[in-house]
This record gives C-alpha cells, sequence and structure tokens, in this order.
C-alpha cells in the first residue's frame, strides 16, 4: 500500500481509540454502575485488538495502542513521581513513558506470539496463544506495578465470582483467548453464525460458573466486629505522637459503638504507615497491654529493622509480625540480582526494604466466641498479585483478609480506584472477605461473593465501625496450583495444536 498522509492520521486514529478502549476496561472501578462497561472492555478490547493484527495491522501501530492506553490509564503517574519521588519534571515525565514502553511492549509480545500461531495453525492455535500469553505475561513476568486483565469481570458481581474457581488470571485468559478466536474466524471468513457464538460463549463460562460459586462448601459462620481508622497522613510521614493519634480516633468510635459488645470479638484495623519513626519489630509489653486494656485485636501498619512491616496485638499472646514479601520495583526495591540491586542503589542513592518471608505463623489468629480466627494480611500492592494470597494461605491459612495501604501517594487522582479495581477479586478467590484500610482514602470491604463498598473519597480522614457475618467459602483459586496448572495446560495445548497443524499441513 502506497504511504500518505491520510493513511497516517487514520492510523494514529485507530491506534488512539483502540487505546482508550484498552483505559475503558479500567477507568470506573469504584463506581458500580460503570461494571458492564469494564466488562464488555475485558472482550471487546482483545477482539478489536486481534481484528486488526490478524489483518496484518504493523506492530509499531499496535504497540501505539498499548501505550496510548496506559498513558491514560497512568496519567497521574508523572505528577506523582515529581512530587513524591522527588523528581525533577523531566525525569518524572522520562520516567512514566518508559513505565508505559515496558508494559507496552509485554502485550506486543503476546499479540506476535498469538499472531504466530495464528499464521501457522489457525484461529484455534491463536487463541490458545493469546490465552497462554497473557497469563504468562501477568504471572512470570516483571511488572513495575503487578496488575491483571482479568479484574475487568469483577466489575460485574454475577461475573465476578467466576474467579473462585479459576482465578482472575484465568480469566485473563479466558478473554483473550475468546477475543482472538473471535478476530481469527473473522479473518478466516468463517460462517457468520458460527463466529457469533464466541461472544455468548464467552458470557456464558463466567455465568456457569458464578452459578457453581452457590454450590462451593462453605465453613461454619464467624462472626466480627471490626473498626477501622483512616487518619489521611501524608504519605511516608514520620512525626511523634502518631500511635497516640490513631488511638484517640480508635477510642472515639470504641466509646460510641459501645465496643467491644458482649457476646462479640473486636478487630481494630490501621492502614499501612499508621504508625513510623521507630523500630516495632522488637518485643513491646506496652503495645500488648494497649490492645489488652481494650478487649480488642489490634492490626496496624508500621515498619523497623528494615521492614515495611505489620503489626498485631491481641489478648496478651506474642506479637504477631510480618514484613512485606512483595517489594514495588524502583518505589521500595531496586529490581534485578544482588549485583545490579547494588549499582542502581548507588546510583540513584536509595536503599532497598527488606523482603519478608512467608511462613506457617504469616496469618494472625485472634480469638472470638465462635473459636480461632485467622486472619491474613496483605501489605498495600501485595493484594495485586494473586500468587502471592495463594502462597500465604497455603503455608498460614486465612478466615479472613486485610489489605493495608498507603495510598497518600496519589493524592485525589483515580490511582486509588484503579487499585481497589485490581484487589476485588482477591475476596472471590479466596472464599472470604477483604477488609481494605487505607491511610487516606477509599477504604471499605470486599465480600467473597463478589460485592464490595468503598468509603469516602481520597485525601479525606474518616473512622468506621461495621458488623460483619460470614462464612468462609473453599475455592479451587485459593490454591496456587491453580494458576501454574492454567500455565501448564494452555502452554501445552498450544504446542500440541500448532504441531498438529503443522503435521497435516507437510502431509498435504
Amino acid at each position: 500500500m502506497k504511504f500518505s498522509p491520510m493513511i497516517l492520521v487514520r492510523r494514529t486514529a485507530e491506534a488512539l481509540v483502540l487505546g482508550a478502549f484498552f483505559m475503558l476496561a479500567f477507568r470506573f472501578p469504584a463506581a458500580s454502575g460503570w461494571g458492564f462497561l469494564e466488562a464488555a472492555m475485558a472482550f471487546i478490547f482483545p477482539a478489536l485488538l486481534f481484528d486488526a493484527v490478524f489483518k496484518e495491522r504493523k506492530a509499531g501501530w499496535v504497540f501505539i495502542s498499548f501505550f496510548a492506553g496506559f498513558a491514560m490509564l497512568f496519567y497521574w503517574v508523572p505528577a506523582t513521581l515529581e512530587a513524591k519521588g522527588p523528581m525533577s519534571q523531566a525525569m518524572a515525565l522520562t520516567a512514566s513513558l518508559l513505565l508505559a514502553a515496558w508494559e507496552s511492549l509485554g502485550f506486543l509480545g503476546v499479540v506476535l506470539l498469538a499472531r504466530a500461531a495464528y499464521r501457522r495453525s489457525g484461529p484455534w492455535a491463536g487463541a490458545l496463544a493469546a490465552a497462554f500469553g497473557i497469563a504468562v505475561w501477568e504471572v512470570l513476568a516483571f511488572h513495575v506495578y503487578p496488575w491483571n486483565w482479568g479484574a475487568a469481570l469483577g466489575g460485574l458481581p454475577w461475573l465476578a465470582r467466576s474467579a473462585a474457581f479459576v482465578g482472575a488470571h484465568g480469566l485473563s485468559a479466558w478473554c483473550w483467548g475468546c477475543g482472538a478466536l473471535f478476530a481469527g474466524l473473522l479473518a478466516s471468513a468463517e460462517p457468520t453464525k458460527r463466529i457469533l457464538k464466541v461472544p455468548a460463549v464467552w458470557l456464558a463460562l463466567p455465568v456457569v460458573l458464578s452459578l457453581g460459586w452457590f454450590l462451593l462448601p462453605r465453613a461454619a459462620e464467624r462472626r466480627l466486629d471490626v473498626v477501622m481508622v483512616q487518619p489521611n497522613y501524608d504519605p511516608g510521614i514520620r512525626a511523634l505522637g502518631m500511635e497516640e493519634d490513631m488511638w484517640r480516633r480508635t477510642d472515639a468510635v470504641l466509646t460510641k459503638e459501645n465496643l467491644p459488645h458482649p457476646g462479640a470479638a473486636t478487630l481494630v484495623v490501621w492502614p499501612e504507615s499508621s504508625v513510623l519513626g521507630r523500630d516495632d519489630s522488637r518485643p513491646s509489653l506496652r503495645l500488648q497491654t494497649e490492645a489488652l486494656n481494650r478487649r480488642v485485636a489490634w492490626l496496624y501498619g508500621t515498619d523497623g529493622g528494615g521492614f515495611n512491616l505489620l503489626r498485631g496485638e491481641v489478648d496478651g499472646r506474642s506479637a504477631f509480625l510480618q514484613g512485606k514479601t512483595e517489594l514495588l520495583a524502583f518505589g521500595e526495591q531496586m529490581p534485578g540480582p544482588a549485583p545490579l540491586r547494588a549499582w542502581l542503589e548507588k546510583t540513584f542513592n536509595w536503599q532497598s526494604w527488606t523482603v519478608g518471608e512467608l511462613t506457617h505463623r504469616s496469618s494472625f489468629s485472634m480469638p472470638t466466641p465462635q473459636g480461632e480466627l485467622r486472619i491474613h494480611p496483605l501489605i498495600c500492592s501485595e493484594a495485586l498479585i494473586s500468587m502471592r494470597l495463594a502462597r500465604g494461605l497455603m503455608l498460614a491459612g486465612g478466615d479472613l483478609i486485610t489489605n493495608h495501604t498507603n495510598d497518600g501517594w496519589f493524592e485525589k487522582s483515580s490511582a486509588t480506584d484503579l487499585h481497589a479495581a485490581q484487589i476485588r477479586l482477591r475476596a472471590v478467590e479466596a472464599g472470604v472477605p477483604v477488609l481494605r484500610a487505607t491511610l487516606t482514602g477509599k477504604s471499605g470491604i470486599f465480600r467473597e461473593n463478589g460485592t464490595w463498598e468503598l468509603w469516602g473519597e481520597p485525601r479525606t480522614e474518616a473512622a468506621y465501625a461495621f458488623s460483619m457475618a460470614w462464612r468462609p467459602r473453599w475455592t479451587p483459586a485459593r490454591s496456587p496450583w491453580v494458576i501454574w496448572g492454567l500455565l501448564l495446560g494452555l502452554g501445552s495445548a498450544m504446542v500440541v495444536l500448532v504441531k498438529k497443524k503443522q503435521i497435516v499441513s507437510e502431509r498435504a
């Protein structure tokens, strides 16, 4: 095709529109009324993308589409890096562009793998390659900001419950596989009726699995009163009196609600970074007494010994301590092997946090009238990673999950909603509720049935008290073997199909 300015304008417009569709899959996470848009784009974007790719759209234009989508989705990153880095405006913009470019390259790799399989062996091979590629990219690749495509189905509870069986990564693979199959059949000029079955099948599987959720076995009912404090501290602040201020806010709620109630246990939850500037990794009789005198269990975000730390106190027992195990690249730890990390730290004058360890003691146990309640905590971005949750539950168990988050870095941008959207499915995958305690908003609860509530607005202070009653469900996605089985199954099916088609072609 002969080059012309009009072709350039048209291709650029198409890439930007496709990028906008990419962004729309994650743009309205906190508003339940827009859940249908998230879910629809989970299929529509891959279908449009692969329709262009299978019709020989150049890889460069595909990259531009992803880059535009990330630029629209992560518009808040430059200002955050400039203000909180701190960085110069030019350096913050450069870092943001590099982030968008890196993530876009990963998606481009998935697309090229699917295109190669499609060219060699047809639509079904292309679909399997797309499903396998997106799962590998999400689970095994290096990400600055971990996330997954399947989270878009969390916008509708009657689709979200399917994550209990296949996990968020399974939903990612399903959406991209169906999108690629639809585009592949379209490009191969298959009969229209056959092509139109694909969107129906794409929707049918999550619906059927969501109905199957009601059949999952359940444990005995658990009950808990919760007090959650959102102080609206500036991120990273280390000041005297942080704990005293948090207890002042907490005690006001305990008094107002007359907590603890007879016959019910009370859990006090504070966010990440609610108490900083001291070493809370050490034993402390005083901290133990703070919870004991109020007759509550207490979980809060702090630091000490080089760790981004979570500490828990209850009933005069030994303190619960858990360091963050999945550190954000460039924000909490320089990436790469130790020699590279040391060079980066020296070059950028940055000291990485120490990595915490998951063990059988990584869940906080508290007494309740219904028996011991095991709470598995996730520190901020750990909640983005399905595998992190599955490993932790396999080792330490859990009847409830808490997510302690410092979202003050994002100011009033939509980033706090993006984070919330990406962690919704952790509750469904685990079969238990997730309590989200944020430093500046929005705090809330994600339930195991796919519904959720988020309260307040970013950069606000608040304190919440509420009662919970739930029955933990046994979910297949609670096991890390579901993720590994997904990768192995998709990879094997892709290789077998491509090889089989190749042998048939050679004989022909």
